[in-house]
C-alpha cells in the first residue's frame, strides 16, 4: 500500500492506492478533507463508487455537498437559530431558499495532514482542523481529526475524533455526506436494504414533523422512487445499509455503529439525475441542535470517537 501526493487542479490531493488491486481513494486535505474518488474492487473487478467530477472545475460545481464532512451539526438547523444554558446564538443562512443553517461550516474548510502510515495490508493519513470559536454563533473552540484508511480486504475505514477545547459543554453533530454510484448506472437498476425502525416526514421547509414505523431490512427497489428523508436505526453494534445492483452482481455496503450516541441516523436522497444516491451517517437528526434529537454534549475536555466505512461484496 502506498500514498502518492499530487495536482487535482487547484488543490494538493493524496491517494491513497493499493497496487495489487487498483484500489484508490483521493482525497482534498485543502477543501473540507473532502473524499471525491473512490475505486474498490470485487472479483478482481474495479468499481468506481464515488465520483465528484473530473476536473477541479467539475467538483466545486456541484452544489450538492459531495462526500462533505457535516460537522458540527449535519444537516439544518431551522433558521439559523438555537440556544444553549439560557443563551441565544445566530448562525450564518447558507440556505437561502428555505432560510436554514446547512451542513455545519468544515466542508469547504482547509485540514493539515498530521500522520501517514502505510504497510502491507493498509494505508491512512489523519486530517486535522484546530477550530478555533471564530464562526458566529458556534463560539466553542475544537480539534476535529479524520482518518482515512485504506485497508486490503475491507475496503474504506472513516473515523472521526472530536475534542473539545471550550470551556464549557458544546452541542456537536456529526455527519459524512458522500453520494455513491456503481460504474455508471443508473439508480433505477439499484435495490437498497437498511435496518431502520423510523422514517421522518419532512415539512415544506424540510424540517422533520411527522415520524413513521417502517420495516427494517426489507430490501427496496429504487425503480422511479424518489427518496430524500431521515431514518432512525435499530441501535445495534453496527448497522449496515446495502446497495444491490443485479447487473453488476455487486453490493456496496456502508456501515455504521447505531448504539447510544453513536451513528443512529441515516439520510438516503436520491438526486433528479438519478445516476447516484446519498448514504448519509448522521450522529443526529435534522434540526437537533433545536430539538435535542440526538445531539450530544461533549464536555470540557471531552473526546468524541466515531467510525464508519465502504466495502463491496
Amino acid at each position: 500500500m502506498k500514498i502518492i501526493k499530487q495536482q487535482f487542479g487547484r488543490f494538493q490531493e493524496y491517494v491513497i492506492t493499493n497496487p495489487a488491486t487498483g484500489e484508490r481513494v483521493h482525497i482534498l486535505p485543502e477543501h473540507g478533507a473532502n473524499v471525491h474518488r473512490l475505486i474498490l474492487q470485487k472479483n478482481n473487478q474495479l468499481f468506481t463508487v464515488i465520483h465528484s467530477g473530473e476536473t477541479d472545475e467539475e467538483f466545486l460545481a456541484d452544489p450538492s455537498f459531495p462526500s462533505a464532512v457535516l460537522f458540527p451539526w449535519p444537516n439544518r438547523v431551522q433558521d439559523g437559530q438555537y440556544d444553549l444554558f439560557g443563551y441565544d446564538y445566530y448562525l450564518p443562512i447558507n440556505e437561502i431558499a428555505l432560510n436554514h443553517a446547512i451542513h455545519g461550516f468544515v466542508y469547504d474548510k482547509p485540514f493539515e495532514v498530521v500522520e501517514e502510515y502505510t504497510d502491507n495490508n493498509k494505508a491512512l493519513i489523519i486530517l486535522r482542523y484546530d477550530y478555533q470559536g471564530d464562526y458566529e454563533g458556534y463560539p466553542f473552540p475544537c480539534v476535529l481529526d479524520i482518518m482515512y484508511q485504506l485497508r486490503s480486504e475491507d475496503g474504506l475505514l472513516v473515523k472521526f475524533s472530536i475534542k473539545n477545547k471550550s470551556e464549557q459543554d458544546i452541542p456537536i453533530g456529526l455527519g459524512w455526506h458522500p453520494y455513491f454510484q456503481i460504474n455508471g448506472e443508473s439508480v433505477d437498476e439499484w435495490k437498497v436494504s437498511f435496518p431502520a425502525t423510523h422514517q421522518f416526514i419532512s415539512d415544506e421547509r424540510m424540517i422533520p414533523d411527522v415520524r413513521k414505523e417502517v420495516v427494517p431490512n426489507e430490501w427496496i427497489a429504487l425503480k422511479e422512487r424518489t427518496l430524500d428523508n431521515v431514518f432512525l436505526l435499530d441501535r445495534e453494534e453496527i448497522a449496515k445499509i446495502q446497495l444491490h445492483s443485479e447487473k453488476s452482481n455487486v453490493t456496496l455496503t456502508v456501515w455504521q455503529p447505531a448504539n447510544w450516541q453513536q451513528f443512529n441516523y441515516s439520510v438516503l436522497y436520491v438526486p433528479s439525475k438519478r445516476d447516484r444516491i446519498a448514504i448519509e451517517p448522521m450522529t443526529c437528526n435534522t434540526n437537533a441542535f433545536n430539538t435535542g434529537d440526538g445531539l450530544l454534549l461533549l464536555p470540557i475536555d471531552g473526546l468524541y470517537e466515531i467510525e464508519c466505512g465502504v466495502y463491496l461484496s
